[in-house]
């Protein structure tokens, strides 16, 4: 009986033994691996680089630009502002009203229309839209763009038929049609209507070949005296 107990004995220490470094093995190989999990896991967020996550800055762009590098692909990767760029429109002669006098017409109509005078505002209203329209046609002309600049003109003298800045650049367009008894017509009609911009006109390098000519230099004539 007490070797059969010390046996037993001994069986359920080694039994208890074994279990105990199965669990402690089992540990030692959770915590090594979980070990290498977080080491790999931060090693991969460290090495990602910032500009595949950041988009690139207009310093950013301006730098790489300076430096000679292609700045397109900092804009590619997230650069969202826009190019600024500025172009001018190649002088064709013509008389464009300042931006000044159209928002000074704008600014009529608006008080106008606050003193309670609608039909003045609306008359105002379409004047600075006639004056806005020639500067467009004057655009037009200089690109060779006629017909547009026809059309732009045609809803000028629509909407303000008083208007000399429009009949001067009619003049104008005609006499870039070759439309020469035609101009003559349009720029006694702007001189009938009021206009004083002969300082400018003696500029207009598109009355050069008609400035010789004598029905020119009696319009000229009378309507600078006028004036």
């Amino acid at each position: 009986m007490l070797e059969l107990q010390a046996s037993g004995q001994n069986k359920a220490g080694i039994d208890k033994r074994v279990i105990v470094a199965a669990v402690v093995g089992a540990i030692v190989i959770v915590g090594a691996a979980g070990g290498f999990y977080y080491k790999k896991v931060k090693t991969s967020a460290v090495d990602v680089p910032i500009s595949a996550t950041v988009p690139a800055t207009n310093t950013d762009v301006a730098a790489a630009s300076a430096s000679g590098t292609d700045a397109s692909a900092l804009v590619a990767s997230g650069n969202t502002a826009a190019a600024s760029t500025s172009s001018s429109v190649a002088a064709s002669g013509g008389i464009a009203p300042t931006d000044e006098d159209i928002k000074q017409t704008r600014r009529d109509g608006d008080t106008k229309l606050t003193t309670g005078d609608p039909a003045g505002a609306a008359t105002a209203s379409n004047q600075a839209a006639a004056k806005e329209l020639v500067k467009s046609a004057i655009a037009q002309m200089s690109q060779g763009k006629l017909e547009a600049a026809d059309k732009d003109l045609g809803d000028a003298l629509a909407r303000d038929d008083k208007q000399p800045l429009v009949y001067y650049n009619v003049a104008i367009l005609r006499l870039k049609q070759g439309r020469t008894d035609d101009a003559l017509k349009q720029l006694e009609a702007s001189f009938l209507n009021g206009f004083k911009f002969f300082d400018q006109m003696d500029k207009d390098p598109d009355l050069d070949s008609i400035r010789q000519d004598p029905r020119f230099v009696d319009l000229e004539k009378r309507y600078r005296a006028a004036a």
